[in-house]
């Protein structure tokens, strides 16, 4: 079997979506049935991780459109069988769809979160959208938001959520070298993690929410300090805001780790907390870094999750679910995890490890590729 997989960025990206589709190829590439699988990446922001065996990854791809365009043309046209085409972005769609016609194979999109819950701005992304027949999501309350606007409502899908690799993600005690790197010897440590984007979209994910209750948070906790973990275009706006609330001493920023370090940053803290108030954050409850930090036995304090349906009842109660619009909640959501940490915690994600989520996508591919489904 030879797997043709579309992206928009996969090995040598950042973010939840590149590590998703690391993942995912990762998974398919183990899979005895599987020849090769080639990926052509839209783009390649970093000096990549070395890549599984069977992967072909066709980095010129990623060199901008019109090599886009060609060097995904060039694989549909040449004599090689393709057994299956996997979109990994909607906007990547009629695109895929040219290349499962002169294959005679079929396409599958992957969808993830905000980009799959409404029609988009381009009426050729919406009708090939429409015209699914299958696809696989992360989550299901964006396979439930994806059928209503498609009217795909009788479209069989195919659910594979996030996974965390247990074997690097684990319980542990907090590192003294970090401890004393950040000073933060005898101190209660609320973490959140991620990109500080100035971004509209990015605005709002956590960390004002966190800042904003933390001077009366300190009234009940005297020692409590707050690490952000990341870097990026916002953090000048909120340094400036932890001043003005007068947190400023409590509150450390790291900028950007290496990635063999992110476990022990996790270890570090006593509750993670990413209680976005933004309309357009995803309150998905099984988020790479939720994963993580549960992994290494630390509480999370996450949004109630969006949706009403099975998600939202079983998986959002791995997570202290709080209202991000109400400072007391938040502050309820802190001080319950407080205390919470250990080795009890990561044993919630053990159903999400890297050999189920093999085990989910090997029981799907048969049914990607005969195109039959009950």
């Amino acid at each position: 079997m030879r797997i043709l997989f579309l992206t928009i960025d996969a090995f040598g990206g950042y973010g939840g979506i590149a590590q998703y589709n690391r993942d995912f190829l990762d998974a398919l590439c183990s899979l005895d049935e599987v020849e090769e699988v080639i990926a052509l990446p839209r783009k390649v922001e970093s000096h990549r991780e070395s890549l599984p065996p069977k992967l072909r990854y066709l980095e010129h791809s990623a060199r901008g459109k019109v090599f886009y365009l060609c060097s995904t043309l060039l694989a549909a046209t040449s004599s090689r069988t393709v057994d299956l085409v996997l979109c990994s972005h909607i906007n990547l769609l009629p695109l895929a769809n040219l290349v499962g016609l002169i294959k005679n194979c079929p396409v599958v999109p992957v969808i993830y979160g905000v980009e799959a819950w409404t029609p988009t701005s381009k009426a050729r992304i919406n009708s090939a959208c429409r015209r699914v027949e299958q696809f696989i999501s992360i989550r299901k309350y964006t396979a439930d938001r994806f059928r209503a606007w498609t009217g795909a409502n009788s479209r069989h899908w195919h659910y594979i959520p996030n996974c965390i690799d247990t074997s690097k993600f684990f319980p542990g005690p907090p590192p003294p070298v970090l401890i004393e790197r950040y000073g933060l010897s005898g101190r209660k440590i609320v973490m959140t993690t991620g990109r500080l984007a100035n971004a509209t979209n990015e605005l709002r994910k956590g960390f004002d929410e966190v800042l904003e209750i933390l001077p009366e948070l300190s009234r009940y906790v005297p020692n409590i300090s707050y690490l952000i973990v990341g870097e990026g275009p916002d953090r000048g706006r909120l340094e400036m805001m932890a001043k003005e609330l007068g947190v400023d001493t409590r509150v450390v920023f790291t900028g950007r780790i290496l990635e063999e370090e992110k476990a022990a940053h996790y270890r570090l803290a006593d509750v993670f907390a990413m209680p976005g108030s933004n309309p357009l954050f995803d309150r998905y409850p099984l988020r790479f870094v939720f994963l993580e930090a549960m992994a290494c036995g630390i509480p999370v304090v996450g949004c109630i999750p969006n949706g009403k349906g099975e998600e939202a009842s079983t998986e959002g109660k791995l997570i202290i679910q709080v209202d991000p619009y109400d400072k007391e909640s938040i502050i309820k959501g802190i001080l319950s995890g407080l205390g919470m940490r250990g080795p009890e915690i990561s044993e919630r994600v053990a159903a999400f490890g890297i050999s189920a989520h093999r085990d989910r996508i090997a029981s799907i591919i048969p049914l990607l590729i005969s195109r039959s489904w009950s």
